[in-house]
């Protein structure tokens, strides 16, 4: 409900407008009566009306006066001026102040309430644009925030490509191309709610004297320091922040200075204070339970919580130990993640897979990230499914079919026919079980074995589409982008870069 002020030096005008505000009005509420442009300034100034009509001819100062004195401090103000004389000259002075409307007395009740519509619609544009305003600022805020984080917690496992740290350096604002990065942690008996308010206490602190940038990740502060300034004594600030959170002690790691297109080794030196203490800490018996847990929570579907955690898991491995040792305790978590799903189901969608076959071929800490995420959602599916309900023995024969004839053209009624049902009815059962169509599940079977081809270098994408079963490269680009996100061409261009 929008708030009236009513200013006039004549009673009955007070009286008259405040009863039809009361009777006639629902969305304008009457919270204050002025009878001079003194007084109304005063009274604007506590009230802060949205709207005020103003009588001109006011004992003191004038309305146009009032209004030329209370604009600046509320420039949103709605003000319609009321005089009972037709002045050119008053209009001319009215104009620069914004005023919305100008009235002849004696107003009537018709005129009044015409006015006050026209003005709740005005004033509700202004809500809807201050609410969109805030909701862009709101979003713009969200996806700084979300940027950041990201940025920041491809640091842990990889370098940011060109692109990455320019649009760093230009969302934030920042002038130099070097940086370099801390971790934090607050160590003994406190619960993660507690450290992430010590963690928002230090960066408040720090960033009196140095620019930062922080993320909570796995219980610990991230922060990334750009080299704006001189980070020689960089150290014992920080540190001298720590020592005045006492009684909470904290494991402090830091890395060099870097470009920030080189930034992973910061992290790396950052991050071997905490890996020298894990690998003492962490007992085989306390590694396989963690392994244990990791494993029953990352098949969960859309919990990002989960898939951090097998995240952080998987970053904090290939920082502790060498990269092949780091693989091979990737093979166990993943051999253990595999007992855990139906094998048939895995058969039936072509999920047969080694873990070590297919996770020691990798040659980088990038194609790991690429693999595992991968396989990750494949996995997710199938647990999906498997989680619901067994196969009708219909799908699984069709399915069966296609997974052996899937280089031939297919027909969802040659296949029905072939086990002896409807089109209409095998149909249904890839809709029910499968949450797809008939095409759309060929579709993504061929697809996945055309990513497998690309991986090999050894054929043509014009190859690979025939191989798999399309006639169509044009129409398979298609598909394939639309799955996948990315063209077969740039996948194969991607996957050379990766190899140089």
């Amino acid at each position: 409900m929008y708030q009236v002020m009513i200013v006039d030096d004549e009673e009955p005008v007070l009286d008259s407008f405040a009863y039809i505000l009361k009777k006639d009005v629902s969305a304008f509420e009457l919270c204050g009566k002025a009878r001079s442009g003194t007084e109304a300034v005063s009274m604007i100034q506590n009230l802060a009306p949205d709207l005020v009509f103003m009588d001109i001819q006011m004992p003191g100062i004038d309305g146009i006066e009032a209004i030329r004195q209370i604009r600046p401090q509320f420039p949103n103000t709605v003000f319609i001026l009321a005089t009972a004389y037709e002045r050119f000259d008053i209009a001319q002075k009215a104009i620069p102040l914004g005023v919305f409307s100008y009235l002849l007395k004696p107003i009537s009740r018709k005129t009044f309430l015409e006015e006050l519509r026209k003005v709740k619609n005005h004033l509700d544009q202004l809500k809807n644009k201050d609410q969109r305003d805030l909701d862009d600022v709101q979003l713009l805020y969200e996806t700084k925030k979300e940027k950041k984080n990201h940025f920041l917690r491809s640091l842990m496992w990889r370098d940011p490509d060109d692109n990455e740290w320019k649009g760093f350096l230009q969302l934030f604002h920042i002038s130099c191309d070097r940086g370099s990065l801390y971790l934090i942690e607050s160590v003994g008996d406190i619960s993660e709610d507690m450290k992430i308010t010590l963690y928002e206490s230090v960066t408040e602190k720090i960033q009196y004297k140095y620019k930062c940038f922080g993320t909570f990740i796995a219980g610990r502060m991230l922060m990334l320091f750009p080299e704006e300034q001189s980070l020689n004594n960089l150290d014992y600030h920080l540190q001298n922040i720590l020592n005045k959170l006492s009684p909470y002690s904290f494991v402090l790691g830091h890395g060099g200075v870097y470009p920030l297109s080189s930034l992973h080794a910061s992290f790396s030196e950052a991050f071997q204070p905490f890996a020298i203490a894990e690998r003492k800490e962490e007992s085989y018996s306390a590694e396989r339970e963690r392994m244990q847990s990791i494993c029953n929570n990352m098949l969960k579907i859309d919990d990002s919580g989960t898939q951090n955690l097998f995240e952080d898991y998987w970053i904090q491995v290939f920082n502790s130990f060498s990269f092949s040792v780091a693989q091979g305790k990737m093979v166990a978590l993943f051999t253990r993640l595999l007992s855990k799903l139906d094998n048939h189901v895995l058969t039936v969608l072509d999920l047969n897979m080694d873990p070590a076959e297919e996770i020691m071929v990798l040659k980088s800490v990038e194609e790991w990230q690429q693999w595992s995420s991968n396989i990750i959602k494949r996995l997710q599916e199938v647990n999906k499914v498997s989680d619901k309900q067994s196969y009708p023995r219909p799908l699984i024969a069709a399915l069966s079919y296609i997974r052996e004839n899937y280089q031939k053209p297919l027909q969802l009624s040659l296949i029905a026919d072939e086990y002896g049902i409807t089109g209409s009815y095998l149909s249904r059962l890839f809709k029910e079980h499968l949450g797809t169509t008939f095409i759309d599940y060929i579709n993504r079977f061929r697809l996945n074995k055309a990513v497998i081809l690309l991986e090999t270098k050894k054929y043509s994408i014009k190859e690979i589409t025939y191989i798999v079963g399309d006639q169509d490269p044009n129409y398979f680009s298609r598909i394939f982008r639309r799955h996948m996100g990315i063209s077969p061409s740039d996948l194969e261009k991607e996957g050379i870069k990766n190899d140089k």
